[in-house]
C-alpha cells in the first residue's frame, strides 16, 4: 500500500458560479469524491507531466504532422495499388489520380 505524506499546504482561489458549476459537473462525471481531490489531482497531474509549456505543444503537433504525412503515404500507396490491379473507366482513373 502506498504510503500517503501528509498534506500541509493549503491552495485557494476563487470561481465564479458559472465556472464552480462547470468544475463540479467535471467532477461528478469523472466520479471524483470532491472538487477538492479533483483539483488536487489534476493540479499534480499536469505538474508531474508536463506544464503545457510550448515544447510540449510542438512535440504534440510534431507527432501529429507525422502521423499525417504517413497517412497521406499510405493513402498514395492503396490508390497506386488499386489503379493497377484493375482497369479503370476513364472517369475513374480520374478520380484516383487525385490520390496519386
Amino acid at each position: 500500500m502506498p504510503v500517503l505524506k501528509r498534506r500541509s499546504r493549503i491552495v485557494s482561489f476563487r470561481l465564479s458560479q458559472e465556472e464552480y458549476d462547470a468544475l463540479k459537473d467535471t467532477c461528478v462525471a469523472q466520479g471524483a469524491r470532491s472538487i477538492s481531490d479533483f483539483a488536487r489531482s489534476a493540479a499534480c497531474r499536469l505538474a508531474r507531466d508536463g506544464n503545457g509549456s510550448d515544447e510540449t505543444l510542438q512535440a504534440a503537433v510534431l507527432t501529429l504532422q507525422e502521423r499525417v504525412e504517413e497517412l497521406d503515404r499510405e493513402l498514395k500507396r492503396l490508390a497506386h495499388l488499386l489503379e493497377a490491379s484493375q482497369p479503370a473507366a476513364p472517369e475513374k482513373k480520374s478520380k484516383l489520380a487525385k490520390f496519386a
